[in-house]
């Protein structure tokens, strides 16, 4: 039963991952999400569903697009096997598996937790920007899906936290560094990461992305690959931190409170 159940959750991630792959691309673009049909990005020509496979069909066509023999972006494999490995992460996380409604609530929430964060990654390292509608949509579906599991209020004050400290660091950058820390899409999404993670998780979300944001940025000074004036999207790093969160953040906190409690 488990056997079958993995299958199926890494199917559905590989589809779920194939459409992200359409939202990473359309969706900075201000392009539909529905039409036109996939297409290839360099010649225009109609992608048919056989070579619409996910992972499948970029093996047995080496890559490259069949119509003009362009390559074809190793960001689309990634993304579909990224979204599998993490769906099947959260079926780990959830095990023993129960079908009860709280129990499939739980879950589906964590699927779709993970299914905006990934877009959020990539369309913010590609293009230094957080779509609206994906913080929004994290937001109202974490604060109603807590809600409906009764953890509105950790729910609602995590959100708060983080727009709170994200909106301080941009106000405070504001007025002794005048420029911004933080972009405001970065205010947006951690206030949804908050509301999905609640309060005390969020919290430690946000201390991990602020130590990985210093830990690469100081790497990519360091060997001369970015300069202390440059810009380095911060959005990225607040999505690592919510997934360390997510999967490992009772694990850090009970050694925390074991170690300094």
């Amino acid at each position: 039963m488990f056997i079958v159940l993995s299958l199926l959750i890494v199917v559905a991630g590989l589809v779920i991952g194939s459409f992200l792959n359409v939202v990473i691309y359309r969706l900075p673009r201000g392009e539909s999400l529905w039409n036109p049909p996939s297409h290839c990005p360099v010649c225009g020509a109609r992608i048919l569903w056989y070579d619409n496979v996910p992972l499948l069909s970029f093996l047995l066509l080496a890559g490259r697009c069949r119509s003009c023999k362009k390559p074809i972006s190793p960001r689309y494999p990634l993304v579909e096997g990224m979204c599998a490995a993490f769906f099947l992460l959260v079926l780990f996380r959830h095990l023993p598996f129960v079908f009860n409604p709280p129990f499939l609530l739980s879950f589906i929430k964590d699927l779709l937790f993970v299914s905006i964060l990934i877009p959020v990654f990539f369309i913010d390292v590609e293009h230094q920007i957080i779509p609206d509608s994906l913080s929004y949509g994290m937001l109202g579906i974490g604060l109603f899906l807590s809600g409906l599991l009764g953890n509105f209020l950790s729910s609602l004050t995590g959100a708060g936290a983080g727009a709170g400290i994200f909106l301080l660091i941009f106000y405070l950058s504001l007025v002794f560094l005048h420029q911004p820390g933080m972009g405001m899409g970065d205010v947006k999404l951690a206030a949804g990461i908050g509301a999905f993670l609640g309060l005390e998780a969020a919290l430690l979300s946000f201390f991990l992305s602020f130590l990985s944001g210093a830990l690469v940025a100081g790497i990519l000074v360091f060997f001369h690959i970015k300069r202390m004036k440059d810009k380095i999207p911060f959005g990225p790093f607040l999505v690592a931190g919510a997934f360390i969160t997510l999967f490992l953040g009772k694990n850090i906190l009970e050694l925390y409170f074991t170690l300094f409690w």
